[in-house]
Order: C-alpha cells, then sequence, then structure tokens
C-alpha cells in the first residue's frame, strides 16, 4: 500500500529532513483528502491552515499543498474530485478563500482559481559591506520577537496588500522551523535598537536563497550586502523583489516570473476578484 509519505517523495523529490518536518508538523494539523483505488493510495491534497488579513479583517485560510497523483492514475479527475471537497469544507467552515502555488497554472484556471501574485527575483553577485546588526531569529528573547511581528506587520499594513498571511511570533517561530529543515532560517537586521529587516533563507546544493525580505526601503542596498557578507556568499538569490525594487546596479538582475507564484480562490460560488497579495516562503 502507498502512503502520504512515499507517495510525497514520488512526486515532489523533496529531502528527507524536509518530509519529515512537514509530516510532523504541519500534516498533523491540516485537512488531508485521500483517493484509494481498492486500498492504494491514488491521490492526495493537502489543506494547511494559516492565519491571514484579507480586504481588511483577520480570517482563517487554507494554503493548498502537496497536491499529488500516483502516475498509474493520472487524467481521472480524481484530484478535481479532492479538491472541490477541500473547497467545499472550507467554505462550511466559513475560510473565505484558499491559495495555492501552482505547478500549472491552467489546470487550476478551471477550478475557478486566480493569478494574484507573480513574483520578479533578484540576483545579487558582488561583495559589499555589513551595515546592520544581525540576529539569528533563535537567538531573540519574547520580547526581540513580538518586536519582530510588530515590525513584518506594519510594514505589510503599510504597503495596502489586500491578502498577506498574519506574520505574528507564533508565525515566525513556525516558519523558523521549517527553514531549518532546509538549511536555513530568519535573520533580523538591526540599525542600533531598530529593525530594519527581516529575512528568510535557505540553503539548498550549496545555494543560499532568500526566500522573503521585508525590509524599509530606503535600507534595501545595504541590507542586501549586510544579508550576503552575514551569509558568507557574494551571489545570492532572493526570490521576491517588492521591498528592494529600487536598488540597481552591477552586479543585480531581476527577471519577472511568467507564471503567478500565488493563486487564489473564494470558497463561495462567487468570481474571485484581482487583488493586490503578498505571500512569500510557503511550501
Amino acid at each position: 500500500m502507498k502512503t502520504h509519505k512515499k507517495l510525497w517523495k514520488e512526486v515532489f523529490h523533496d529531502s528527507k529532513e524536509y518530509i519529515e518536518y512537514y509530516f510532523a508538523n504541519k500534516a498533523v494539523r491540516s485537512g488531508v483528502y485521500s483517493d484509494y483505488d481498492d486500498g492504494h493510495l491514488c491521490a492526495m491534497a493537502y489543506f494547511t491552515p494559516y492565519e491571514a488579513m484579507f480586504m481588511g479583517r483577520e480570517c482563517k485560510t487554507h494554503y493548498i499543498v502537496g497536491v499529488a497523483t500516483d502516475k498509474n492514475y493520472r487524467h481521472q479527475k480524481r484530484m478535481t474530485k479532492l479538491l472541490e471537497q477541500g473547497i467545499a469544507v472550507c467554505f462550511q467552515e466559513e475560510s473565505p478563500l484558499v491559495f495555492l502555488s501552482p505547478e500549472t497554472p491552467r489546470v487550476y484556471k478551471t477550478l475557478g482559481f486566480v493569478g494574484t501574485y507573480w513574483r520578479e527575483t533578484t540576483t545579487v553577485n558582488y561583495t559589499g559591506e555589513r551595515w546592520y546588526k544581525t540576529v539569528p531569529f533563535n537567538e531573540l528573547n519574547k520580547k526581540g520577537k513580538d518586536e519582530l511581528a510588530e515590525f513584518a506587520e506594519a510594514m505589510l499594513l503599510s504597503e495596502g496588500f489586500e491578502l498577506y498571511l498574519k506574520h505574528s511570533a507564533g508565525y515566525y517561530e513556525e516558519i523558523e522551523k521549517e527553514l531549518n529543515a532546509l538549511n536555513g532560517g530568519v535573520l533580523v537586521l538591526y540599525e542600533g535598537q531598530e529593525i530594519v529587516a527581516a529575512a528568510n533563507y535557505i540553503c539548498e546544493e550549496g545555494q543560499m536563497e532568500v526566500t522573503e525580505l521585508i525590509c524599509q526601503k530606503d535600507k534595501g542596498k545595504k541590507v542586501v550586502e549586510t544579508i550576503s557578507d552575514h551569509l558568507g556568499t557574494a551571489f545570492l538569490k532572493i526570490d521576491d523583489s517588492y521591498f528592494i525594487s529600487e536598488i540597481e546596479g552591477k552586479g543585480i538582475v531581476r527577471e519577472k516570473q511568467e507564471k503567478p507564484y500565488i493563486m487564489y480562490k473564494i470558497t463561495s460560488t462567487e468570481e474571485s476578484p484581482e487583488l493586490r497579495c503578498y505571500i512569500n516562503d510557503i511550501t
């Protein structure tokens, strides 16, 4: 009998460490929808809950992940059935929307999902200086973690996003565990006692990658140089450029992704309007 972990590994090729992390920490609090054929796992989808801000109000939303079908059972509408079932449950639980990071956007368009967030990736290839003090998240006390959450929430609110995940202290504690499973963590940058940036990063196959960077925009260049210096690399990939869109010059290359990083769907029957969305570092 095929297990959920085995199917996950076959489809996504994630590391053993990450798979163990996910099933120990996130799968246990997710809605799990599975399809079987005579006891054989054919397809699965996980609906993982998150606290979010949506159109100015706090709500519970679900990230659809682990969307996988055994290669011998594809193109049989099995996954469509699971997704529709999960979305219906979310609606019954008064969760106003669901979202996902699509591999093939056209598949989800047929189910009513709308692209709402496109990433612009920045790669940096130069040496700089360390302008700010850097503190790993796991070295912060409770007060420091609360201040980090206040900083991130204030930055996201000030940008007028209509959909974003709440960056509470609890959110950062959970994301830190997830990043640790990917050889990374959360880095907090200070100018004196003031937080100027928060960076989530991972290291895969020896390559450092910043998966989310929230910073004061007028300090973007110095923030990037500080992160590069702290991580000990001249070459750094930053998955989203929103808060550093103003930095430019030699050694900086930007690339807009062609497909949406995030698609979402209203769980009721109404259409899903375009939104100003900011959702990064979601796995």
